[in-house]
């Protein structure tokens, strides 16, 4: 009972606090770009500008060539579809750390659902690269990669965020009591990255150590973006893998965050 009541809570949140929530978010999006001249402007400026030179990069100075059954022989068009999720990803984790610790102030003077702290974080993050990622499909599109494979890519990303979400609601429930976790992130996250196909395919790999990339739980989340965005493919025994994995992941960050938030006042 317990358990249902603590999942319950982080679905109607943020529909019963609707005010409190969207303020959290405004927050964050105008405190980006606080102070500029621009304003928000620069959530399109920037991604479009990162696109380019990518492109620019990679089919003008390194023109690297991918073998077709990895969903496309251009290189740039495969990092892109990697990149861009991982981008999201890596931002949300990025802040996790501070989430709580940057709220203590507000948390332990104001009596609100925390929780809508974190949900407010992981919608921020994919919220602002979407950006990037609505530019990349256009390019997609003229490149005449469009199929109705791409109808999915909602469910994906949906999948994708309710793992971001899972993550960041551990890291920042732990960060609360081992401050150290935002120094070591950098690292990880570097790590990571290059433990992900995303700067390589994975038929690159030699076959005998392919399953020790598999062990790593983005490399799935990635894959799924290949094969709908590029290889054309709905994959929905990959989607269903991914969608247990990201329940499983979100079950245990609300679940230690559940058991941990009574002693937040205490430390923070």
């Amino acid at each position: 009972m317990k358990f249902y009541i603590g999942v319950k809570r982080w679905i109607t949140e943020p529909f019963n606090h609707r005010t409190l929530f969207w303020g959290f978010v405004n927050q964050e999006i105008k405190g980006r770009y606080a102070g500029s001249i621009f304003g928000l402007i620069w959530s399109v400026l920037l991604p479009l500008a990162n696109l380019l030179i990518y492109i620019f990069v990679f089919t003008v100075v390194f023109k690297i060539r991918l073998q077709p059954e990895d969903g496309t022989e251009s290189f740039v068009l495969y990092l892109l579809c990697g990149l861009l999720p991982w981008m999201t990803f890596s931002e949300a984790i990025g802040s996790s750390p501070g989430i709580f610790v940057g709220k203590a102030n507000l948390i332990t003077k104001v009596a609100f659902p925390i929780e809508l702290l974190p949900i407010a974080g992981v919608a921020v993050a994919f919220f602002m690269n979407s950006i990037g990622m609505l530019l990349f499909l256009g390019f997609l599109a003229i490149q005449g990669y469009c199929s109705f494979s791409w109808l999915v890519l909602p469910v994906v990303m949906g999948v994708h965020m309710l793992f971001t979400l899972g993550l960041v609601v551990l890291i920042a429930s732990l960060s609360v009591f081992i401050r150290d976790i935002q120094q070591m992130l950098g690292v990880v996250l570097s790590l990571w990255m290059y433990l992900t196909p995303i700067l390589y395919p994975i038929s690159m790999v030699p076959e005998q150590i392919q399953w020790i990339l598999y062990l790593n739980p983005m490399c799935m989340f990635i894959e799924l973006y290949h094969q709908v965005l590029l290889c054309k493919t709905i994959p929905w025994d990959m989607i269903l893998n991914c969608f247990i994995l990201a329940l499983m992941m979100f079950i245990g960050g609300a679940g230690f965050f559940g058991k941990s938030r009574n002693a937040f006042a205490d430390v923070l």
